[in-house]
């Protein structure tokens, strides 16, 4: 009987020493296997933060004179990039249509252009090359990309792209997310002058998940609002994901009319009052708001394709000629 239970013991001595040598491999492991990921399909090896540094011009403030002079109406456009760390197949033929396609707008909002901290890897190829496709189109102006990326997990994927001077930028991250730490959700917001009239830009991409948090998200963004001049021109556009649980577009949704309600507190109403699909599943889910003193002269849903006649996202664009009053 004593010889079975040592021999019982020596077997489960042996059991757990290969489950700790077998712990042991997967801690060395799985730091490697990110890295070994991360440089082969991270793209560009250029890992510098300046890449995603708000771009703004500061000449023109420090003479006092911020103004851009635009002598016709004014192009903006606001596309959801669909690059997540799941979906980001064939994004540089995506990104390279996309930007092609949206290339003679002065002003773009871009929404899911990810960055992930996985803490010994960043993935960052979404962003870094729509950063420098951007550029190389004629956009040397944007809010920083890297101002929602968290200590660990995916970075709220915001930014705005401009042909036209961007005074000032504002990144503000939502409190209303649950994972908030681990997947951040928030706006940013680009300050222009143009012909001496002060404009806000805002783009946001709110919770895919909740209805509640994303009602309370509108609210947060609607209540930061308040604290800029209300004279002001906005436009504050994105992916608010209304109603993707069950993709419709129904003017008679609840959380519809709780966005358009929570909007028309601060004085903004919908460019697109009736909804149209905005995705490929057939649901509205994105949206644009704007003052009264800004006058829509244009409008349209755009569905950009890539070379291979494959849509360059989930998503379609919505694009618009405006008027500032």
């Amino acid at each position: 009987m004593c010889w079975k239970m040592e021999h019982s013991r020596a077997r489960l001595l042996k059991v757990l020493a290969q489950l700790r040598m077998k712990h042991a491999l997967a801690i060395v492991m799985v730091p490697v296997m990110l890295l070994i990921i991360y440089y082969v399909f991270n793209g560009l090896q250029d890992d510098k933060k300046m890449l995603f540094n708000q771009v703004t011009q500061h000449e023109n403030m420090k003479k006092g004179n911020p103004t851009f002079n635009l002598e016709r109406n004014l192009l903006l456009v606001s596309y959801n990039l669909w690059c997540t760390l799941w979906h980001s197949h064939g994004v540089e033929e995506r990104i390279e249509s996309l930007v092609e396609g949206i290339k003679d707008f002065d002003i773009a909002l871009i929404q899911e252009a990810y960055i992930w901290n996985f803490g010994v890897a960043v993935f960052k190829k979404c962003a870094s090359l729509l950063v420098v496709e951007m550029e190389k189109h004629g956009f040397p102006f944007r809010t920083s990309i890297f101002d929602f990326v968290p200590p660990f997990g995916q970075s709220g994927g915001v930014v705005i792209f401009s042909r036209i001077p961007l005074v000032r930028t504002i990144s503000k991250q939502y409190n209303s997310s649950i994972l908030q730490y681990l997947v951040y959700r928030g706006f940013v917001v680009g300050e222009f002058f143009i012909n001496s009239k002060p404009l806000y830009v805002i783009n946001t991409h709110l919770n895919p998940t909740g209805v509640d948090s994303r009602v309370q998200q509108a609210k947060e963004l609607a209540r930061a609002m308040k604290d800029f001049n209300l004279n002001s021109h906005f436009v504050v556009a994105g992916d608010f994901n209304i109603d993707n649980n069950y993709p419709t577009t129904s003017n008679s949704s609840t959380e519809f009319r709780k966005l358009l309600e929570t909007m028309s507190e601060t004085g903004l109403h919908s460019v697109f009052p009736v909804r149209m699909e905005t995705n490929i599943d057939g649901g509205n889910y994105d949206a644009m708001f704007i003052s009264s003193n800004v006058a829509v002269v244009r409008k349209e849903i755009i569905k950009l394709v890539t070379k291979k006649n494959k849509f360059v996202s989930d998503h379609f664009g919505l694009a618009v000629e405006l008027k500032l009053l």
